[in-house]
C-alpha cells in the first residue's frame, strides 16, 4: 500500500501535461469570461466562464475541486461542462448517438445553484443558464481547496479494491448489501432471488442485464429528480424504503451468508471492480486517475496473465519433447541392506499403528476377531501396549536368526563344506587328468565294433552230457 501511495505523486506529475477533454472538449468561446477564486460579480444572462487556478497543477490538486454558488430570485443555475450538442437539429450520426445517451445517462453534466468543479485542467470552463438574457445573479467563486469527500471517496476505494476478499465473507456485509440492492436495485435483486425459476443460464443473463439497465436509469432518474422527489413525494419514499428494506432482509435472512467459494471468488471480483469506480470518482485530475486505473488492473490481470503464460509455455515445450526428446529410462537406485531394514522398521510400524488404531474403533467388531484369533492373550496386549511379539518369539528369533544363531550357524558350514567338496572334487579330476596325460599310448588290438562282429548260430542251443568212454582191458585193475 505505501508504494501505491509514493506511486501516486509521481504518475499525477508525469500526467500534469496531458491534455483533458472532459472539462472544456477543446472548444474556446471569444465570449467566456475569465474569473478568478475568492471573487463575486453580478452578471445577467446565460453565459460561459472560464476558472484558472494561476499555478501548476500538483500532485495534491488530484483531489481539489473550486465552489461556484449562484444567487439569484429567478431559476439561473450553473452548469459543468459547457453542453455544445444540438440535439434538436443534429448534423451527424455521432451527434444523434451523443444525444441520444445523454438524454437516458445524463449523469456528465451537472447543474445546480452550487457546484464543486473538479480542477480538470489548468482552464476549466462552466456556463450559467438563465430563462431570460436580462437575468441578473450574482456569481460566487471560491479558490481551490482540498475535496474531503473526493478524498474519503479515493480511499474507500482503494481499501475495498485490496479488502474485498474478506469483505465479501462478512455476515454483516452479506445483510447489507442485500438489503441496499433490494432497495436501490429492487429489479436486479429479484432476478437473483428468483434464479432458481429461470430454466436456462443464457435466459437468466438476459433478465440480470435487463434488470441492471433499468435499475441505472431508475437510480438516475431519482438522482435528477431528487429535490422534487423530497419535498413533494416523502412520505412515498419512506414507505418504499420500509417495504423494500424489511422485504429484502427477510429474503437474506433465509437464505443466510454465501459460502459457495465461486459465488464468493464473483462477488470479490465485482467489489474490486466497484473499488475501481469509487477511485474513479474519488480523483477530479483525469490523466491520474486513467493511470491509476491502469495500474491497478495491472496489479489485479498481471498475476493472472503470468499463471496463463506459464502453463502456455510448459504446455508447448511438453508438447514440443514429444516429437524431439527421446525418452529416457529413470535411473533407479538400490537401496542397502541398511537403508531396506531401516524403511522396512518405518513401514511396520506405522502398519502396526494403523491396525491398531482400526482395532481401537468403536464399530469394529471386537469380539468376532477375538473368536477367530488364536492367541487372544497377544491381540488384548497389542491393543494395549501396541507389542504384537512377545518374549517367548522375540528370544526363538534371537536363538534362530541372532548373531550366532542356527541360521546363520547352518549358512556358515553348509557353505564351508560344500566348498571343501568342490575343491576336493576339482583336485581328483585334475589328477586323473594329468595321469591320462602322462601315460604311454597303448596299442588297441581289439577291431571297432564296425569291424567286428560275432558269428550268429543258425540252430537252437542243445544240452550237452557228457558220456563215461570205455576202459582199455590192459587198464582195468584186477584186485
Amino acid at each position: 500500500m505505501g508504494k501505491l501511495f509514493a506511486l501516486i505523486p509521481v504518475l499525477a506529475l508525469l500526467c500534469a501535461s496531458w491534455q483533458s477533454a472532459e472539462g472544456n472538449k477543446g472548444y474556446l468561446y471569444a465570449d467566456c469570461t475569465y474569473v478568478k477564486g475568492d471573487s463575486a460579480h453580478d452578471y445577467s444572462g446565460s453565459r460561459c466562464f472560464c476558472y484558472s487556478p494561476g499555478t501548476v497543477i500538483k500532485w495534491k490538486d488530484i483531489w481539489s475541486t473550486f465552489k461556484v454558488n449562484v444567487t439569484s430570485d429567478n431559476d439561473v443555475f450553473a452548469v459543468f461542462p459547457v453542453e455544445m450538442g444540438n440535439c434538436h437539429h443534429p448534423d451527424d450520426l455521432l451527434t444523434v448517438i451523443n444525444c441520444f445517451v445523454e438524454h437516458y445517462w445524463p449523469s456528465s453534466i451537472r447543474r445546480g445553484k452550487s457546484l464543486d468543479i473538479p480542477l480538470v485542467d489548468e482552464d476549466v470552463c462552466f456556463m450559467t443558464k438563465s430563462p431570460r438574457s436580462n437575468t441578473e445573479y450574482t456569481l460566487h467563486i471560491s479558490n481551490k481547496r482540498l475535496n474531503r469527500m473526493c478524498f474519503l471517496l479515493f480511499v474507500c476505494g482503494l481499501v475495498l479494491f485490496f479488502g474485498a476478499g474478506n469483505v465479501c465473507r462478512s455476515p454483516l456485509f452479506f445483510y447489507t448489501t442485500g438489503v441496499i440492492l433490494g432497495v436501490i436495485a429492487t429489479f436486479v435483486f429479484l432476478t437473483l432471488v428468483l434464479r432458481n425459476f429461470v430454466p436456462t443460464r443464457g435466459l437468466f443473463l438476459v433478465l440480470l442485464g435487463a434488470g441492471s439497465g433499468l435499475s441505472y436509469m431508475g437510480i438516475q432518474r431519482v438522482l435528477n429528480e431528487w429535490d422534487d422527489i423530497v419535498t413533494d413525494h416523502w412520505m412515498e419514499l419512506l414507505v418504499y424504503v420500509l417495504i423494500s428494506g424489511l422485504f429484502s432482509f427477510a429474503v437474506c435472512y433465509k437464505h443466510g451468508p454465501i459460502t459457495n467459494k465461486h459465488t464468493l471468488n464473483f462477488m470479490t471480483w465485482c467489489m474490486q471492480v466497484v473499488g475501481m469506480v469509487m477511485v474513479y470518482y474519488g480523483i477530479t485530475f483525469p490523466p491520474a486517475c486513467y493511470v491509476l486505473i491502469m495500474f491497478l488492473l495491472c496489479w489485479k490481470i498481471l498475476p493472472l496473465a503470468w499463471s496463463l503464460l506459464v502453463w502456455m509455455c510448459s504446455l508447448f515445450f511438453s508438447l514440443l519433447g514429444l516429437f524431439w526428446r527421446k525418452k529416457r529410462p529413470k535411473l533407479r537406485l538400490l537401496l542397502t541392506d541398511e537403508e531396506y531394514r531401516e524403511q522396512g522398521e518405518v513401514h511396520t510400524r506405522a502398519s502396526l499403528d494403523e491396525l491398531r488404531e482400526h482395532c481401537n474403533r468403536p464399530g469394529f467388531p471386537a469380539w468376532d476377531t477375538v473368536l477367530r484369533l488364536r492367541s487372544p492373550h497377544s491381540y488384548a496386549e497389542f491393543l494395549r501396549s501396541g507389542s504384537h511379539i512377545t518374549q517367548e518369539e522375540l528370544q526363538n528369533h534371537e536363538n534362530q536368526y541372532g548373531l550366532g544363531g542356527a541360521y546363520y550357524e547352518n549358512l556358515l558350514f553348509n557353505s564351508s563344506s560344500s566348498d571343501t567338496q568342490s575343491h576336493r572334487g576339482e583336485a581328483e579330476d585334475n589328477s586323473e587328468d594329468e595321469l591320462e596325460r602322462n601315460s604311454p599310448p597303448t596299442q588297441n588290438n581289439i577291431p571297432s565294433p564296425d569291424v567286428f562282429t560275432p558269428a550268429v548260430c543258425p540252430y537252437p542251443p542243445a544240452t550237452y552230457t557228457p558220456q563215461p568212454e570205455p576202459m582199455d582191458p590192459e587198464d582195468q585193475d584186477f584186485f
